[in-house]
């Protein structure tokens, strides 16, 4: 399964459940509950709906990759604490406060609920993720360089992954509409975009407006959603938007979101990023991706030699099925890095 594999493998590490967890699963001396399994499969499903939207995951197959990547990430954090990888009590408290404070406190709230976890798992939770990004900065990261030459080199042979199709950059404000709103309040939302419309068109600063008006996660960069390709918006949205010419304002448009408007900022035919466009984006992706390989090889020597034992019949018959499989680290086969390029939809 391919996914953000040095993300699957720093995060969402152990965690002790808050209520009613049952042993599923021991890997040398450390025991994963039912919770544990359960959130790791949240993880798992989350990653197949994004590389397969609409396509559900069989349950099975979510349970494999879950109890893979529990094994691969446990490994991983056993190796920290051998090595002694400590981190700094104020760098998890800063950590923690950015993540439960202002408009990120109910998400965090309702993924305590959800999860059944205290504060005081999740803050262990954390630590150990903290401790294994240090840990993997220590000892693979920092001793991993790409040069130019490389990257060029790369660059040259794949031709074909630098490729875009035409593109237009865009701006834009959202003004979101509730799907139980009443007449009177979707009428107020459609005044809210005209108003900020109106602004643009006398002079106002979109960007400013955006940071102050906009409900799309762009505000905090002004409104800017960067190059968008046809396709990418939703339905409502594509016609009217690739009508516009560089420069020109959109009116206000409709859709199950709410109300938009944009302005094309630039448009660009369909042809190749230059290697200077996409270097520095080509040299994290290189590097990324032989982190990645160090990581692999460090969970693949830890995993030969561990002890690893299913404590619940389902999980077994996953572990035997990985096991009969010749289970790979959880991580999976590193890929080429991707073409710098990841506009997002608004």
């Amino acid at each position: 399964m391919r996914a953000n594999r040095l993300v699957v493998l720093t995060t969402a590490l152990v965690a002790s459940a808050a209520f009613a967890a049952k042993p599923a699963l021991k890997i040398n001396e450390t025991q994963l509950t039912d919770t544990d399994i359960a959130l790791a499969e949240k993880l798992v499903n989350s990653q197949m709906q994004a590389m397969a939207p609409g396509s559900p995951a069989k349950p099975d197959v979510v349970l494999r990759h879950a109890i893979d990547q529990l094994i691969g990430r446990t490994l991983l954090l056993q190796a920290a604490r051998e090595a002694k990888t400590v981190v700094d009590p104020v760098e998890i408290a800063a950590t923690l406060d950015q993540q439960k404070s202002g408009k990120n406190a109910a998400a965090f709230e309702k993924f305590l609920k959800d999860s059944g976890l205290t504060e005081q798992d999740y803050t262990r939770r954390l630590e150990d993720q903290m401790a294994v990004k240090k840990f993997v900065e220590a000892t693979i990261a920092s001793k991993i360089s790409v040069t130019d030459a490389e990257a060029k080199a790369f660059y040259d042979a794949n031709p074909t992954k630098f490729e875009h199709p035409e593109e237009v950059r865009l701006r834009t404000i959202l003004v979101t509409v509730d799907p139980k709103a009443d007449e009177k309040q979707v009428e107020a939302a459609k005044q809210r975009a005209e108003l900020a419309r109106r602004g643009v068109n006398l002079g106002e600063d979109m960007a400013q407006l955006a940071k102050t008006t906009s409900d799309d996660p762009s505000k905090a960069r002004g409104g800017d959603i960067g190059w968008v390709r046809k396709g990418m918006l939703l339905p409502d949205l594509e016609a009217p938007v690739w009508a516009l010419k560089p420069g020109e304002l959109s009116p206000v448009i409709k859709s199950n979101l709410g109300f938009h408007i944009f302005k094309m900022e630039d448009r660009r035919l369909a042809g190749k990023f230059s290697f200077e466009e996409v270097k520095n984006r080509l040299l994290a992706n290189l590097k990324n991706e032989r982190v990645l390989e160090g990581i692999e090889t460090l969970v693949r020597s830890r995993r030969g030699s561990a002890k690893i034992e299913a404590l619940d019949p389902a999980v077994k018959t996953a572990l035997d099925e990985l096991q009969s499989q010749g289970a790979k680290p959880a991580a999976g086969k590193p890929g080429a890095p991707a073409a710098p390029h990841d506009p997002k939809k608004p």
